[in-house]
C-alpha cells in the first residue's frame, strides 16, 4: 500500500515541490496520475523509490516508511517498486536478454533465479522470441515492452510507470495500457504518470489530480477542474426598477396607397427572410462553439 499524509517537500534551492500532499492507493489499484507541468508528479516518484526524502509528512510504501529511512533499507524498498520509464532506458549494446541479466544482477540475484525470471517476464509481456535482439532492432512499442518486463523482474508488488506511452503513436501506446491493465489484474499494484487526457478518458480507472503540490481531484477520468473553486465575486449592486413610460398615443392609421403595396415583390422579401433566418442560425452554432 502507498500512503502519503500531509507531505511536504522543499528542495534545497526553496522550491517547494509538495505543499501539504496527502494520497493512499490500496494494494492491487490501477490510479493515473495527472497534471501540468510542476504540480509535483515527479517529486511524487522520487519518494516513492526513495531517492529523496520528505521534509515533513509521512510516506509508506509497501510497508517502509520513508522519513528518514535508513540508506541500507533502500535496496529491498525499491525491489518492491518497478519503475517504467519514458526514454525505455536500455543500454543500446546489450540484447533484451543481457539488459534484463544486467538489472537482476544489479539487486544481488543469482543464477537461478535469473533463467527462471527472464523467460517469464519476456512471455508475459510478448517478447519470448526477442531475447537476442539488440535495442535498435525493435520497434518503440517492442522497446517499452522490455523495460516493462525488467521491471517485473523483481516481482514488485508496486510498478510505477512515469508516461511510458510519451514516445508512442497512439496504437501503440494503447497497447502498452493494456499490458499494464493485465499485470494489474494478476495483483500488482499500477501508478501510472501521464498528461495524456484522452488515454485516461479511455479507461475506467481511478484519477488523481495534482496542483501546486496538492491533490486536487480524485475520481474517475481526467478532471480539467479542481475540487477548489474560487469564490464568485460579489454581485453589482441592481438599479431599482424604473416606472414603465406612459404609452404615447397612437398615431392615427392610415391606409397605403393600393400602388405602394402592388409595387412591392413577395418574392424578395421570402428571400430576404430565408437569409436572414440562415444567418440567425450560422450565429447561434458560433456560439455554441465559443461556448464549447
Amino acid at each position: 500500500m502507498i500512503r502519503l499524509k500531509d507531505v511536504v517537500k522543499e528542495y534545497p534551492n526553496g522550491t517547494h515541490a509538495l505543499n501539504g500532499l496527502s494520497l493512499e492507493i490500496q494494494d492491487g489499484e490501477f490510479v493515473f496520475m495527472v497534471g501540468p507541468s510542476g504540480s509535483g508528479k515527479s517529486t511524487v516518484i522520487r519518494l516513492l523509490v526513495g531517492e529523496v526524502e520528505p521534509t515533513s509528512g509521512q510516506v509508506m510504501v509497501n510497508g517502509f516508511s520513508l522519513l528518514n529511512i535508513r540508506e541500507r533499507q533502500i535496496p529491498y524498498l525499491r525491489r518492491t517498486v518497478g519503475v517504467i520509464f519514458q526514454d525505455f532506458r536500455l543500454i543500446e549494446h546489450k540484447t533484451v536478454y543481457d539488459n534484463m541479466v544486467f538489472a537482476m544482477r544489479a539487486v544481488g540475484a543469482g543464477s537461478k533465479e535469473i533463467k527462471k525470471r527472464i523467460p517469464y517476464c519476456l512471455e508475459l509481456v510478448g517478447l519470448a522470441d526477442k531475447g537476442k535482439r539488440l535495442p535498435s532492432e525493435l520497434s518503440g512499442g517492442e522497446q517499452q515492452r522490455v523495460a516493462i518486463a525488467r521491471a517485473l523482474l523483481n516481482n514488485p508488488s508496486t510498478i510505477i510507470a512515469d508516461e511510458p506511452t510519451g514516445n508512442l503513436d497512439p496504437a501503440r501506446s494503447l497497447e502498452i495500457m493494456r499490458l499494464l491493465e493485465r499485470i494489474n489484474a494478476l495483483g500488482t499494484t499500477v501508478l501510472v504518470v501521464t498528461h495524456e487526457k484522452d488515454l485516461v478518458n479511455r479507461f475506467d480507472k481511478r484519477a488523481v489530480m495534482l496542483e501546486n503540490g496538492r491533490v486536487v481531484s480524485d475520481g474517475k477520468g481526467y478532471h480539467l477542474r479542481s475540487r477548489r473553486t474560487k469564490a464568485a465575486p460579489a454581485s453589482a449592486p441592481q438599479p431599482a426598477p424604473q416606472p414603465a413610460p406612459k404609452p404615447e398615443p397612437a398615431a392615427p392609421k392610415t391606409e397605403p396607397p393600393v400602388e405602394d403595396l402592388t409595387e412591392v415583390d413577395v418574392s424578395e422579401i421570402l428571400a430576404e427572410f430565408a437569409s436572414g433566418g440562415a444567418g440567425a442560425a450560422d450565429g447561434e452554432k458560433e456560439g455554441q462553439a465559443d461556448a464549447s
